[in-house]
């Protein structure tokens, strides 16, 4: 099986890089040429490999919104709460607070520094099916 590893515009690469390293818990992979003057970075978590950009790399102008429509959906390991208050607590804005969803999916989603949304899912221990 194949895997999708976005590559994401982003303003600031280093900003960007400490945001989903010391606020998400991302693990960094690759920094090119290197982490004082990156042009190119990638930053993993659970097996999920989210690639990073300069926006003027790419012709997106300053004046650009970035992150406008662009919705990664993460399904994660480990305890989706203890996660989602481990994120509460470093400050990360959440766009939508943790729920159950009506088709057995627990998620919430953030916003990270450039506008993307990320939703962390993973299935819902409850069962939300009604009887029938």
């Amino acid at each position: 099986m194949g895997y999708l590893s976005p590559t994401l515009a982003v303003r600031n690469m280093k900003e960007t890089i400490e945001f989903y390293k010391n606020s998400l818990g991302f693990k960094l992979g690759m920094v090119f040429p290197d982490a004082d003057n990156p042009e190119y970075a990638d930053l993993s978590k659970d097996g999920m490999v989210l690639m990073f950009i300069p926006a003027e790399n790419l012709g997106i102008g300053s004046e650009e919104k970035l992150g406008i429509g662009v919705n990664l959906y993460m399904q994660i390991d480990g305890d989706i709460d203890k996660y989602y208050r481990e994120l509460k607590k470093r400050g990360v804005r959440v766009a939508v607070e943790i729920k159950d969803e009506p088709y057995g999916i627990r998620d919430f989603t953030v916003e990270d520094v450039n506008g993307y949304k990320l939703i962390f899912n993973q299935v819902s221990k409850t069962d939300n099916k009604e009887a029938t």
